[in-house]
């Protein structure tokens, strides 16, 4: 009752990666980083203020949009253009979790960083990733190099791992 209230977030900037693009819009400060799975039906992310741009090696133009919605469920990563323990999700994205330094394969990227897992080997279907450093493995891609200092990667897309 006397608990300090969370203050909403204002809109902010995300980059959205998935095998082929990457979405860079704004959302509402309030939206929830999660993906769906096979038991979950999640609403499309609504984005606004959009630029799509492929990751892959099509030489494709950036398209801009006013508004654009992503299924989540083919989401590889999400980046948060905004200091992440602001996030109503920081402390469930850090509490109880194990740091891991270690390089995941997933779909066409190469994700390093500092992930947080609840114990060891043992992998949620959000992997939060500090300190992330994003390359793609496809021969000849746009992408390039993508570092942050934090993502949420969609535990459908990972191939496998490597710890360091």
């Amino acid at each position: 009752m006397f608990g300090k209230k969370k203050q909403t977030l204002p809109p902010f900037t995300l980059q959205v990666l998935t095998t082929d693009l990457l979405i860079d819009g704004t959302v509402e400060g309030n939206t929830s980083l999660y993906f769906s799975g096979p038991d979950t039906s999640v609403p499309p992310l609504r984005l606004t203020s959009v630029q799509i741009q492929t990751t892959g090696a099509m030489d494709i133009p950036t398209q801009s949009r006013t508004h654009f919605m992503v299924i989540c469920s083919n989401i590889v990563a999400l980046i948060p253009q905004i200091e992440v323990t602001r996030m109503a999700e920081y402390e469930y994205w850090t509490l109880g979790k194990k740091p891991f330094l270690g390089v995941l394969h997933v779909g066409p990227y190469v994700i390093q960083g500092k992930m947080m897992l609840i114990e060891d080997n043992h992998f949620e279907r959000q992997i939060p990733i500090f300190d992330v450093h994003i390359a793609s493995r496809v021969p000849g891609a746009h992408l390039g190099e993508l570092h942050a200092p934090f993502t949420v990667v969609n535990f459908h897309w990972l191939y496998g791992y490597e710890p360091r």
